[in-house]
């Protein structure tokens, strides 16, 4: 499959067509994510639902001014407009020639946020959930328990519908590289494998058994275009423009050390992450890899994690002063996580 079609921009029919429901696409600023999309599912007649973290992030698309359809409608002389239809939700529908006179909605916006309000409402008439900015920004703030809430959105929408004979709602789910160790790839044990295609500057990673379709636009030629402009010219070798152009997660990897576990023996466990100490001095090694037996073990219960606090407050210490080396990302990810006050 072709990530990019002739044009430089990504192949979102191409990434379609492959079948996978869960679809991942991570890419730099302006490479065509969102509005590739959008066109791909008119073009298709694809009835789709256009999702975003927050209520006020659905509302600013909802206006017609706003619109996500604006520069598709300027571009290829479409008349697709959006209406507000209840207190969550809006519509995008087409209006049919010089009467204005609505032909029929083509999809509509709804919040992560505030969709456990709209539970029971019919989506039969849906086949493609567009999540998009599915990562946040670094200044956003979490909802809670983001991850389960997009599965309780898919399963709001996809219903019974497979097991009546129907094929799933596909899913795409579309970002630039804000955060690798985002809720949903840390719900999907992804942050991994999205640390090594990085490194590799690999563009596509699937896994059959679960339906995942992972792409990284590492080699976009419209970044390589934008490359030149105003604001990437400003601010070349930056962090927001590793992110924007390179499509880089600027992942800070110094306490990423892997360590063979024969020179360290086991000190605790909590949750998955196992934590050792060096046999000849008080260095810490974090790794989710079980090896030999622990003085104690906790669970991710709220009682549990204020007990290992407790226990073990010097490891806070000892990471603040460089004193612990994790295995990958994803194990820093979940010590830091693990010590967030319950």
């Amino acid at each position: 499959m072709r990530i990019y079609d002739p044009s430089g921009y990504v192949n979102i029919k191409g990434i379609l067509d492959c079948g996978y429901p869960f679809n991942f696409l991570v890419g730099g600023r302006g490479t065509g994510k969102t509005y590739t999309t959008l066109k791909t599912a008119k073009e298709e007649g694809r009835k789709f639902m256009l999702m975003r973290r927050t209520q006020s992030q659905a509302d600013l698309i909802s206006k017609p001014e706003f619109s996500v359809f604006k520069p598709l409608n300027e571009d290829l002389g479409w008349n697709v407009n959006v209406h507000r239809i209840s207190k969550y939700n809006s519509a995008f529908y087409e209006l049919s020639g010089d009467a204005e006179k609505i032909e029929h909605d083509i999809g509509y916006t709804c919040a992560l946020s505030t969709l456990s309000n709209m539970r029971g409402f019919d989506a039969s008439d849906i086949d493609l959930i567009i999540y998009d900015e599915f990562i946040p920004e670094k200044h956003e703030r979490l909802l809670k328990n983001e991850a389960d809430a997009v599965w309780n959105a898919y399963e709001t929408m996809n219903r019974n519908r497979e097991i009546k004979g129907k094929a799933p709602i596909q899913m795409i789910c579309l970002a630039n590289a804000n955060d690798i160790t985002n809720p949903i790839f840390e719900s999907l044990g992804l942050i991994r494998i999205a640390d090594k295609m990085q490194k590799g500057n690999t563009d596509r990673w699937t896994d059959e058994k679960r339906g995942i379709q992972l792409i990284m636009l590492h080699r976009s030629p419209v970044s390589r275009q934008k490359a030149n402009t105003a604001l990437y010219r400003l601010t070349s070798g930056t962090d927001f423009s590793n992110m924007a152009l390179d499509n880089d997660f600027n992942v800070d990897r110094s306490h990423v050390r892997p360590r063979p576990l024969n020179e360290f023996i086991p000190v605790c466990s909590i949750g998955e992450l196992c934590i050792y100490r060096h046999k000849s001095d008080l260095r810490l090694y974090a790794t989710t890899h079980l090896s030999g037996v622990f003085n104690t073990t906790f669970s991710l219960s709220d009682a549990d994690r204020m007990h290992y606090q407790r226990l073990y407050r010097t490891h806070w210490e000892l990471y603040i002063s460089n004193q612990i080396d994790f295995e990958d990302v994803l194990a820093e990810k979940m010590f830091i996580k693990y010590w967030d006050t319950p």
